[in-house]
Formats: C-alpha cells, structure tokens, sequence
C-alpha cells in the first residue's frame, strides 16, 4: 500500500471498507458481543488500515494544494518586470585587508620552522 496515487488510495479506501463492512456482517450474525467485535483482530486490523489510507489522503491533498499555491507564486514573480525584482546581495563578504595580512604571516610562520 506505498502507492502515491491518489486514485489507487481511494480504491484501496473502499477496498477496506467493503471488507469491514463484510467483516461486521458475518460477526453480527453469529452474534457476537459488541465488545468482542470491538476486540476482533481483524476488525482492528482493517481500521487501523482504513486510518492510515485516511491519513495519506489528507497527505496527497495537502501536498496538491501546496503545489498549487506555488506555481500560483511563481507565476505572479515571472508576471513582474525584473527592473521591481530585489537585486541579489552577495554570498559573503570579503574578510578586511587586515585579517588576510595576519593569515599570511601566520602561514610564513609555520612554514619557515619547517625549512630550517
């Protein structure tokens, strides 16, 4: 059941839901008590899988809207001119003259030990 599709999900939704739905019938006709249908592993099972099948319908239908929304963004930027875009700023700024001085002679530094 790792489909992402949400058209398999909900086939796989009423898949469940007709087993239950069987599931329940057959209890209820040989009679069982409410809270032993309630206890019933299968049962249990089939709703844990009908939550979970639930909860990635929610899940596709989210991910849908943010979609949406997003190319609804991104075609509002594309519809402005660039000239109102906010110009980039640069990535870092260069460190001051006097911090590549001092690395410079602490490389010299450590390096003339070596020689001598």
């Amino acid at each position: 059941m790792a489909s992402e599709s949400k058209e398999t999900r909900l086939k796989q939704k009423a898949t469940l839901e007709a087993k239950l739905q069987k599931r329940l019938a057959l209890l209820a006709e040989k009679r069982v008590d409410e809270k032993k249908i309630a206890r019933d592993a299968l049962v249990k099972e089939l709703k844990a899988k009908l939550k979970e099948t639930a909860t990635r319908l929610r899940a596709i239908a989210a991910n849908v809207q943010r979609t949406a929304e997003l190319a609804a963004v991104k075609a509002e930027r594309l519809a402005k001119p660039k000239e109102e875009l906010p110009k980039a700023k640069k990535a870092a700024p260069e460190p001051p003259p006097e911090a590549k001085a001092k690395k410079k002679k602490k490389k010299e530094e450590e390096a003339t030990p070596q020689q001598g």
